[in-house]
C-alpha cells in the first residue's frame, strides 16, 4: 500500500466538506469550473478526440464540458461516482495504461494534488500527454507546482507547447476576473505541436 493511498477514500473527498471549502466543494466556485467557462474559450479544441477530466468528483465541471462539447465527447475518470453520472469511468488513475488509450482533443489533470498525492497527478499527467491528438489542449499545473515536478520540460519533449495563464491573461484580463491569483500563476494550457 503506497502513502498517496490514505487519499484514495471516499470519506476523504466526499464526507468531510470542511477539508474542501478552499475548492467551492468543487461546485460552480471552483477555479477548474471558471475556467472551463471563461479561460477554455481562448484556445482552440480540435473536434476530434474526447474531452477529459482526470478527477471528475461531484461531476457540476464535467457537466459544464457536456454542455459546451456534448455529453458523448466527455469523459470524468475518479474513484468514485457519487452522483451515478453516465459520462464517468470508475479507475484508479494510478493504473492508467495503454490499454486505457483514447484519443483525447482536451484534457484537465485534476487528480489529487501535488501535497497530497503527487505520483497520482504524475501518472495521469503523462498517460493524458500520451493520448492527446495533434492541436489537441492539456489543463495543468505548470512547474510551480509543490511537487517541484518539471511538468513544463515534460510536456514539450512530448511535442507540446506550453502557454502559461499568466501570458493568456495580459490580452484578455476579464476573462480571469474570478480566478485567485495563485491559479492563474500555477497552471497552464498545453498545445500539442507535434505527436
Amino acid at each position: 500500500m503506497n502513502k498517496e493511498s490514505e487519499y484514495y477514500d471516499y470519506d476523504y473527498w466526499f464526507e468531510k466538506p470542511s477539508l474542501h471549502e478552499n475548492e467551492d466543494n468543487y461546485k460552480e466556485g471552483y477555479y477548474a469550473y471558471e475556467i472551463f467557462k471563461n479561460v477554455l474559450p481562448l484556445v482552440e479544441v480540435p473536434d476530434d478526440g474526447f474531452i477529459v477530466i482526470l478527477g471528475s468528483h461531484n461531476c457540476v465541471s464535467l457537466n459544464l464540458l457536456c454542455e459546451i462539447y456534448g455529453s458523448e465527447r466527455c469523459i470524468g475518470y475518479d474513484l468514485f461516482n457519487p452522483t451515478n453520472h453516465d459520462r464517468v469511468k470508475i479507475k484508479d488513475c494510478s493504473r492508467l495504461s495503454i490499454k486505457d488509450n483514447i484519443p483525447i482533443a482536451f484534457c484537465h489533470n485534476d487528480l489529487g494534488s501535488f501535497p497530497t498525492t503527487p505520483e497520482l497527478k504524475i501518472c495521469g499527467q503523462k498517460w493524458a500527454a500520451n493520448n492527446i491528438v495533434k492541436n489537441g489542449v492539456m489543463l495543468s499545473r505548470n512547474n510551480l507546482n509543490s511537487a517541484k515536478f518539471k511538468v513544463e520540460q515534460v510536456m514539450e519533449k512530448k511535442g507540446f507547447k506550453n502557454v502559461m495563464f499568466s501570458d493568456l491573461r495580459e490580452k484578455n484580463p476579464l476573462n480571469f476576473k474570478n480566478l485567485k491569483e495563485r491559479e492563474v500563476e500555477g497552471h497552464m494550457f498545453s498545445i500539442r505541436m507535434s505527436l
